[in-house]
């Protein structure tokens, strides 16, 4: 009987053996993103505009341990601001706005608290200047669908 092909896989196999069990245990250590990050689909709720559906965003800033986030599109007005996080609440301090309807620009200052409670963002916002404006968001993780308020 031929031994060769036995002999080779005893190689094949010791070779395979001395790659794996030479592996370093990986202590890389891993930075906990903000839990309240995502994308939230909902409606708002303004005295003098009516609520469509939109999305807010808020992701993690570059350092994840400094306790800020980003937040973009609050008012749907696309811009991005700088936001505190503490646990589940979130605030954006006050911080100039613009945005250009037509030929019409809009400026003043933009302030914001709210919380993520599970899947669910609900953020108040007021806005001074041009367009002033107290409003509530409620929105729902992206991947789960939207939460709609009232008729809308």
């Amino acid at each position: 009987m031929n031994k060769l092909p036995l002999l080779g896989l005893a190689i094949s196999l010791l070779t395979l053996g001395t790659t794996f069990s030479g592996c370093k245990k990986d202590d890389t250590e891993v930075s906990v993103l903000s839990p309240i990050a995502g994308n939230f689909v909902g409606t708002e709720k303004c005295p003098t505009t009516p609520g469509a559906p939109y999305t807010i965003t808020i992701y993690n800033q570059a350092d994840a341990g400094n306790g800020k986030v980003f937040i973009s599109n609050l008012y749907g007005i696309g811009e991005v601001y700088e936001a505190t996080v503490d646990g589940k609440n979130i605030t954006v301090p006050k911080t100039p706005y613009q945005y250009t309807v037509g030929k019409d620009t809009y400026r003043g200052n933009i302030s914001a608290t709210g919380t993520v409670d599970g899947n669910i963002l609900t953020i108040n916002y007021t806005l001074d200047g041009d367009d002033p404006e107290q409003c509530s968001f409620v929105g729902d993780r992206e991947f789960r669908g939207p939460t709609h308020q009232g008729p809308n």
